[in-house]
């Protein structure tokens, strides 16, 4: 759409107010798609102006044709989000007499009555507000509300997607379509997507829908310097003059590294930004840090989604980021005023080297993970049921089965499991059937009622970490993953360059107990990173072949080239190869160690398999092997007859009661646990397991001994 044929007060803000001299080339692509009025998706790096190139058509639509509120629904994960997207949004407004609300947890009962009475042009909002909102206002009033409404834009689309949060969206946006009166045009955002077309499919069911994507960008400047404190404070002189935003994996380590940097810098503007400050201050910092013409912000992930903090010159990274899509999200913070994005990372570990490089190599061709969503969430399934008979007071049976059903997330479940759940539900008593009509039951508001049904609206947990506590201290946090497959109480561990002793552990608050020890073996299981899977892992091998792009070793200093070449060497030396999965015995230890360099969750299934079939005791997991001891007699050939029928071998009943011991620790969501037992089973171990990449990285590869390697202390 020429900028020409723009409405005039958008055209005179734009040039006059914001002094723009081009629109940027994701908002030429972008902007006739949307006036095209179809469903689309638009990936393109945070700070490339994909988010204005929404701001211009549906504002553009709203002035020339006049349209009535509510006009455009913008769904939004975070209230900090929303919060930066109010201000952002609230700069064009008042300029074109655009009315705009926020409605999160945060905004007063007044400004939503406001809204009520009179629905402004914008809302933004979050999924859970958009759930109580469904349920607790009556059909005339939603019916008014809605009934204009022409747009539904979902930010970070990619944070939702995979996710319970992303599965609730889904069907909201279907239960909604019974309170507007036109087609509503679905539009999704997002800086990072590896599957994107079907993100598209989860957005939306139009065979016509578009994806549009960025390929203008300039490529990222990548350094790589292995070093520790000193080399991070000496960098960072040289850069004084920048803005820099520096990621750090916990908030114990912001906070040494915002004392470190204070003393030893001195910097006029350094910040601190993560999970545990108060919100103002979180806010004035990132205020602050976007008008300074030079400072560091020292932040955790909570400034890897597209919080507005202006221009930003350099991102530094200590250590890398497990997933690529993470290490593109955050490298993709930098290189506005359309200058490259340029990125530091520092390790002091000689696998993070690897860890790096890899990610480098993957991000320059442009391989992230594949967002995962799942084929029959049901425990999401329950809560919606719940939710829309809720929302309706009563329900035919058969026709809460069509409504659920035509939501993408729910596609997959037929008519029969529908039954069967329907019918668990009724037997406990949180639903009532009555003359072919289903309402909610006795224990429905015995279980949830409590705050006004605030459980039962917010209940997706913000993450799987565990919090560990000595007494009433926090030590720091630990992945769900690691606590539940390496964790029981009397586990030692290290956490935060201590040694601790687990004395109690409660899954359900996500609570660990612990006291201090010294002595006795050194604790193997970390989990404050995360988990590093298939994706990642697979290109480390292919790199430690020589098989890799060897122009990015350009980015690496002196000190990383010699890690690389040394492990290079040493895996030649030891027979890793390409299409072969190596094989170490240890026969002092009588331990063995198979290296699939699969990723951790292929590997804990894979030490899971063998403990049931040949009872291996003292399992010793990593993203690169899975390792275990054996009794007696156990060679390479009994490993081939596990490998060789690993496809059978998954669905054998006795494999899957150990996995329920297992998966039965975790807590999911409030709901999973009122589900049969074989739905929790299905849906906790494709959090904890990876079974389509233990098949691939089996049936792709085969088994070769390899002498005793340095890889065993990966």
């Amino acid at each position: 759409m020429p900028f020409q044929s723009l409405d005039e007060r958008i055209k005179n803000f734009i040039t006059g107010r914001l002094k723009w001299i081009d629109l940027m080339p994701i908002q030429k692509n972008a902007i006739p798609t949307v006036k095209e009025g179809k469903d689309l998706l638009i990936i393109s790096p945070t700070a490339s102006g994909k988010t204005e190139a929404i701001f211009i058509p549906l504002f553009d639509d709203i002035l020339k044709n006049n349209l009535e509120p509510l006009s455009i629904l913008y769904v939004l994960p975070l209230k900090a989000l929303i919060n930066d997207i109010y201000d952002r949004m609230e700069r064009w407004c008042e300029p074109l007499n655009l009315t705009i609300t926020k409605w999160h947890g945060d905004i007063s009962p007044s400004k939503k009555e406001k809204f009520i009475k009179e629905p402004t042009d914008i809302l933004l909002i979050t999924p859970e507000s958009l759930e109580s909102f469904l349920i607790n206002k009556n059909t005339d009033t939603k019916r008014r509300i809605f009934k204009n409404l022409r747009y539904v834009v979902i930010d970070e689309i990619h944070y939702f997607a995979a996710s319970d949060r992303g599965i609730q969206l889904n069907s909201l946006l279907n239960r909604l379509k019974r309170y507007t009166e036109d087609e509503v045009q679905r539009i999704g955002l997002s800086a990072t997507v590896g599957n994107p077309k079907t993100v598209l499919r989860w957005l939306t069911d139009d065979e016509d829908a578009k994806i549009v994507e960025d390929k203008s960008q300039i490529s990222p400047q990548y350094k790589v310097i292995y070093g520790g404190d000193a080399a991070i404070i000496e960098t960072l002189k040289r850069y004084s003059d920048k803005k820099i935003l520096f990621f750090v994996h916990s908030r114990k380590d912001a906070e040494r590294y915002h004392d470190m940097i204070r003393k030893h810098l001195n910097p006029k503007n350094v910040f601190i930004h993560h999970s545990s400050i108060d919100k103002k201050i979180k806010e004035e910092s990132e205020e602050n840090f976007k008008r300074a013409k030079n400072g560091i912000m020292i932040c955790t992930s909570t400034l890897e989604l597209g919080i507005d903090i202006g221009d930003t010159d350099i991102i530094v990274q200590n250590h890398p980021p497990l997933q690529v899509s993470s290490f593109v999200q955050r490298v993709g913070r930098s290189g506005r005023r359309r200058n490259p994005p340029r990125s530091i990372v520092f390790c002091d570990d000689e696998k993070d080297v690897f860890i790096t490089l890899a990610e480098i190599c993957l991000a320059n061709e442009e391989k992230l993970e594949e967002i995962g969503i799942p084929e029959k969430p049901k425990d999401i399934y329950f809560h919606q049921i719940l939710s829309s008979v809720f929302e309706y007071g009563k329900i035919k049976k058969k026709d809460l089965f069509y409504l659920l059903n035509k939501s993408f997330v729910f596609s997959n479940i037929d008519k029969e499991e529908y039954k069967l759940l329907i019918a668990d539900m009724i037997k406990k008593d949180f639903l009532e059937e009555y003359g072919g009509y289903l309402s909610l039951g006795y224990d429905f508001e015995k279980e949830f009622g409590k705050r006004n049904f605030m459980e039962f609206y917010s209940v997706f947990p913000s993450s799987y970490d565990f919090v560990v506590r000595e007494g009433l201290k926090d030590i720091g946090r630990m992945d769900a993953f690691f606590v539940i497959n390496y964790l029981e109480r009397g586990s030692d561990f290290a956490l935060g360059g201590e040694n601790w002793k687990i004395l109690e552990i409660n899954y359900d608050t996500f609570e660990i107990k612990v006291k201090r020890t010294r002595g006795g073996e050194a604790p193997h299981w970390y989990g404050t990173r995360g988990v590093m899977d298939y994706l990642v892992t697979r290109r480390i091998y292919d790199i430690l072949l020589n098989d890799f792009d060897r122009d990015n070793l350009r980015y690496l200093d002196d000190a990383s080239k010699m890690i690389l070449g040394k492990f290079q060497e040493e895996a030649l030396r030891v027979g890793f190869e390409k299409g072969v999965i190596p094989i170490e015995f240890d026969d002092n230890e009588r331990r063995v160690f198979i290296y699939t360099f699969g990723g951790l969750r292929v590997n804990v299934l894979l030490s899971s398999i063998f403990k049931v079939y040949c009872g291996v005791y003292s399992i010793y997991d990593s993203p690169y092997f899975a390792s275990f001891k054996f009794r007696g007699g156990f060679g390479i050939e009994d490993i081939r007859d596990i490998t060789r029928n690993i496809e059978d071998i998954l669905k054998d009943e006795n494999l899957k009661v150990h996995i329920f011991e297992k998966a039965n620790k975790l807590v999911k969501n409030k709901f999973i646990r009122y589900l049969p037992e074989d739905d929790q089973i299905t849906l906790k171990s494709a959090l904890l397991f990876d079974e389509c990449g233990l098949i691939d990285v089996l049936q792709e590869n085969s088994l070769k001994l390899a002498t005793s390697t340095p890889f065993k202390a990966w």
